[in-house]
């Protein structure tokens, strides 16, 4: 699987990291993390990226 490097996350109901298809863009996201290591890791990049953006971090 390909790891896409210029996420634009277009289309809920796939991954913004690699295309795949999601069976639901919320828990089914979460879910695909947790099955894929190179799009957990994506994330991970990502939600770095923003952390500075968003105030008092994620509530949630």
């Amino acid at each position: 699987m390909s790891v896409n490097t210029t996420t634009n996350w277009a289309d809920p109901a796939t991954c913004p990291f690699c295309g795949g298809d999601l069976p639901d863009p919320g828990a089914g996201f979460v879910d695909h993390l947790g099955e894929s290591p190179d799009c957990e890791s994506g994330f991970e990049v990502w939600r770095e990226n923003v952390a500075g953006d968003v105030a008092g971090e994620w509530s949630g």
